[in-house]
């Protein structure tokens, strides 16, 4: 449902802050952040480190993150200088991690390859000339656990409260502090049938004079415009054409590759699968 997608913002920039003050007291434009038994840490290298981390994990602040790289550098020597390097479990998951990477950087350059400005014009061009303008409906909405609290927040729009206010105070939307329960534009397709069935019949302006419940608990909704889908400009629809593509490309590359390949496939015990192909 549209009205639970991810609303997140830039991700912490704890490490950025931290960062911001270094390069400007070096010329190198990748000063070195550490030296560890003479092998040197970098700058960029701390910054990789800290994208490479969950979202919670990468707010930590720069010196600690830096000693975390540390770390897992005398670890690393630590490990090589027992020749783990050389463990044949080791060797396997190095060969896999390689394996994935080659196969990522490949398909990309495949797909690179046959996603050209023309062919996405292309697209783009009978997808304009099959749009059909749909109704689109900019909403807010409060989320509540019972019916209970909806009324209650009814009751409260009722007394003048602010639709806004009371979305960042009660709604269990995560978005609602950001957003004070603005959903932006959305077609009737986009949501749940019960929220989209209120919504969609509601005059701009209005309340929704009952909570309306769906299977993700009981919804206040004020509607704030009504419009008609447009067409967006080619720039603003490249990206989502590229994703689409890249996606048909993709899996047509797959299928090509299984076409010509010769696989025998087995069940664990080593029997044959049952749907083995013709084609061995």
């Amino acid at each position: 449902m549209k009205i639970f997608a991810a609303r997140r913002g830039a991700l912490a920039l704890g490490l950025a802050a931290g960062l911001a003050a270094l390069p400007a007291l070096a010329a190198d434009k990748d000063p070195v952040a550490a030296v560890v038994n003479g092998s040197e840490i970098h700058v960029s290298q701390v910054a990789d480190f800290q994208r490479s981390l969950p979202p919670q994990m990468a707010q930590a602040p720069y010196p600690m993150l830096l000693d975390a790289l540390i770390n897992n550098q005398l670890l690393t020597e630590a490990a090589r200088k027992d020749n783990m390097q050389n463990d044949a479990d080791v060797k396997r998951a190095v060969r896999a991690a390689e394996d994935q990477i080659v196969r990522k950087a490949w398909m990309s350059k495949k797909i690179r390859a046959e996603i050209s400005e023309g062919v996405m014009k292309q697209h783009y061009d009978v997808f304009v000339a099959n749009f059909k303008p749909e109704d689109e409906v900019h909403a807010r909405h409060i989320l509540v656990d019972n019916e209970d609290v909806a009324k209650a927040v009814i009751s409260d729009l009722r007394n003048g409260a602010k639709f806004e206010d009371l979305a960042r105070a009660k709604s269990k939307d995560p978005s609602a502090q950001q957003t004070g329960g603005d959903l932006g534009y959305f077609t009737k397709s986009e949501m749940v049938p019960q929220f989209a069935e209120a919504a969609f019949g509601m005059k701009v302006g209005e309340v929704s004079p009952e909570p309306i419940k769906s299977q993700f608990g009981w919804h206040v909704i004020k509607v704030e415009d009504r419009r008609l889908t447009s067409v967006p400009n080619f720039e603003d629809a490249k990206p989502v054409i590229r994703e689409q593509l890249a996606e048909q490309a993709a899996q047509q590359i797959v299928a090509d590759i299984r076409t010509k390949a010769k696989v025998k496939r087995f069940n664990p015990d080593g029997s044959p699968l049952a749907d083995q192909p013709a084609k061995n």
